[in-house]
Order: C-alpha cells, then structure tokens, then sequence
C-alpha cells in the first residue's frame, strides 16, 4: 500500500516493503534491510549514469568542434566565390577586346589567396574561367568560376 502526502510522493513513504519475507532474520536486520531499499542509488547505479553522460557528453563536443570546422571551410568558400564573382563582373564590364589583358586584382581576403582568369576567345563568344585558389586546415582548396560572354 502507497500512502501519499501533501507533499508528492517519496520513497520512504512507501509501506510496501512491509511484505517482503526476510526469512528467519531478526527484527534489527529487517529494519535495517527495508531502510536500504528505500534510499539512494547504489554505486553501481551512479557509476554506469556517469559513464552514459562521459559518452553523452563527449559526442556532443565532437559535434561542436565538427560544426565548427564545417562553418570556417564554408565561410572560405564564401569568400572565394565573391571573389571569383567579382573578377567576372570586372571583365563584363571591359569592351569584348580588352578582355585578352585583364589583369584580376590581388585580394588578401584568405590565406595565400590566389585568383587566375583563363579565357578562350573566339570570334564573337569568349569562355571566361576564374579559379580562386587559398590555403585551409586540410591543405590547398580551389574554387572555378565560368561564363560566357558575347561580343
């Protein structure tokens, strides 16, 4: 039977353990007996919780630091493609002839930034290829831009 407080329930407020047969064990033991089963955890208990929230917890900062490097790759990327975007704005603006000697400008927004323009110019369509090379955690990145400009 479960007597029940204004206060909520709690366990040594349980009279359940009333009917439990303790065999030929004195009174003194079985008292002792009832009170242990009633309070607290039991080592193992909070060694094996601890354990799950070690693991809980370490999977999420590997998930932190994870997104993290994830967010600072994108924002290189971002970076190099308004780089790249910029290049090829520049060059539509020229006259189609002065496409041939357009030199990009040098940006210093990522690390060892490089930009080259490669063209191929026909007679009334130039193809206009922009690669936007930097450094990064995991080595050399790039990043190609192309269009096609008439004359």
């Amino acid at each position: 039977m479960i007597k029940l407080s204004n206060k909520g329930f709690t366990p040594l407020e349980m009279d359940s353990c009333s009917r439990i047969d303790y065999g030929n064990a004195s009174e003194e033991i079985v008292q002792e007996r009832r009170f242990l089963s009633l309070t607290g955890f039991t080592l193992l208990e909070l060694l094996t919780a601890a354990a799950i929230l070690v693991v809980v917890i370490s999977g999420l900062l590997l998930t932190f630091v994870y997104c993290t490097v994830l967010n600072e790759s994108n924002n290189n990327l971002v970076k190099a493609t308004n780089d790249a975007q910029y290049v090829l704005e520049q060059i539509k603006g020229l006259p189609y002839e002065e496409i041939s000697s357009y030199t990009p400008p040098a940006f210093g927004n990522l690390e060892n930034e490089s930009v080259t323009v490669s063209r191929t110019i026909g007679s009334t369509i130039s193809e206009i290829t922009v690669n936007v090379s930097w450094n990064e955690r995991n080595g050399q990145k790039n990043f190609l831009l192309s269009t096609r400009i008439a004359k």
